[in-house]
């Protein structure tokens, strides 16, 4: 632990951990904003029908956008670019061309599909939904599905600005569709709230994606218009995708379960574990996910991947990274919760019963903080080595063990009990996760 520590003071002002902290700076900033936006949601729909039936519209387009955008471009585009640019700025384009048009052409079909779909989708997403929630989520979900679109193009321009090391304008982007709810939903909700709360979200996707083009002006990238369901990289890139595709579905199911068992407790139990997430996610976001972003492009590169000791150091100093930010904010949240809560939501919609429904899920979300961070960098390091099958089989295990502590919890913690029941599958997910990364390392 010594040794890391010391590297990790060596090295502090290295080009690796100089962009670990403008990134954390950027994508802080950018949470903030979202931070700011829930806020007003707060304010506006509080633990209402329209929020809960708005978080379940979100989940669809947000789903396959998880799956088409950040997964297959982050986990699999990003480190099968480098891998092309190491040989040729023209082997590298032509492979973007065809997997960006292949990929947006999907997102399209993807759309269609789920216009046709949405009203069998969200019965299943929210049985508990009565009849004028449902109408509102459905309404909210034909309007907003285009985001799934936007999101995506947006992914892979992010992922290639990543792959040169281009971390701000990517991590600052989402300050755009923020800024467009944040202002939005005061100046138009109570006119006609389902459709500001719908067409700001589309209208803020659309700026965050439009300014990342300022962005790939300075490097040496050429877009074509190809297809070639023949190219060897396509079909392996989607190989590659398919556990992740399937690992993402599992992820996702658990949080729908989480969802499907909230829609039951009642009214406001959904919103309730939403507002709670998110005061966890913050700082999960700012540092964890930096560290990763910051990380992956490294290990995704011949020199580090192919060196046992570079690999496992970049490891190491992800691990340290998560624990000493992660522990004293994980004893922070849970020392003042109550307080936190109060400071950051209880106003206007969001009354004292909101809060009280909020406190107990907060504080077992936070129990999940540290393995949330941890499962990041774990994940990032099998992804950088082109294995996409281990993280699948470990995140199936980790739903399974979700799932059976929702069934025992949930009777005992009522909606605190979803909470717990994720954080504590959490753990045993980035502890499995760790010793089969740990196996794979000493094959290096």
């Amino acid at each position: 632990m010594k040794k890391h520590l010391s590297l990790l003071s060596e090295k502090f002002k290295s080009n690796f951990f100089k962009s670990i902290f403008s990134t954390s700076i950027l994508i802080g900033i950018s949470r903030f904003s979202g931070f700011l936006r829930e806020v007003v949601y707060s304010a506006y729909l509080g633990t209402s029908r329209i929020m809960d039936g708005f978080l379940v519209a979100f989940l669809i387009p947000n789903f396959f956008r998880r799956i088409l955008g950040e997964r297959a471009a982050e986990s699999v585009f990003l480190p099968m670019y480098i891998r092309e640019r190491e040989k040729s700025e023209k082997d590298a384009n032509d492979y973007m061309s065809i997997l960006f048009t292949t990929v947006s052409i999907i997102l399209i079909f993807g759309i269609i599909v789920l216009y046709l779909f949405s009203p069998f989708i969200l019965k299943i997403l929210a049985p508990g939904f009565d009849k004028e929630t449902f109408n509102i989520s459905l309404k909210i979900t034909y309007i907003i599905l285009p985001y799934m679109f936007f999101i995506g193009i947006y992914s892979f321009l992010g992922s290639l600005l990543e792959s040169y090391k281009k971390f701000s304008l990517y991590n600052i982007s989402p300050l755009l569709f923020n800024t467009v709810m944040v202002v939005a939903i005061p100046l138009f909700y109570k006119r006609s709230p389902i459709l500001t709360i719908s067409f700001s979200v589309l209208v803020g996707v659309i700026a965050q994606t439009a300014i990342l083009f300022l962005g790939l002006k300075t490097l040496p990238i050429k877009y074509r218009f190809k297809i070639s369901f023949k190219d060897e990289r396509i079909i392996r890139t989607f190989h590659l995708l398919l556990p992740i595709i399937v690992a993402s579905f599992i992820e996702k199911s658990a949080i729908y379960v989480d969802r499907i068992m909230g829609s039951i407790l009642g009214i406001g139990a959904i919103s309730a574990l939403h507002f709670s997430f998110l005061l966890t996610d913050l700082p999960f976001a700012v540092f964890s996910i930096a560290i990763s972003k910051v990380i992956h492009p490294y290990i995704s590169e011949k020199e580090v991947y192919s060196s046992k000791n570079n690999f496992k150091n970049y490891i190491n100093r992800g691990i340290i990274l998560n624990l000493i930010i992660l522990l004293p904010i994980t004893l922070f949240f849970i020392i003042f919760a109550k307080s936190i809560i109060r400071i950051v939501y209880l106003r206007g919609e969001f009354n004292i019963q909101s809060l009280n429904m909020t406190y107990l899920p907060f504080i077992y979300y936070t129990l999940g903080l540290i393995p949330m961070g941890l499962i990041q960098i774990f994940s990032k390091g099998f992804y950088s080595l082109l294995n996409t099958k281990t993280p699948l089989y470990v995140s199936g295990f980790a739903m399974i063990i979700n799932i059976l502590l929702n069934i025992i919890l949930v009777p005992k913690f009522n909606i605190a009990g979803i909470a717990f029941a994720t954080s504590l599958s959490y753990w045993i997910h980035s502890v499995y996760l760790y010793f089969k990364l740990k196996k794979s390392m000493e094959r290096l």
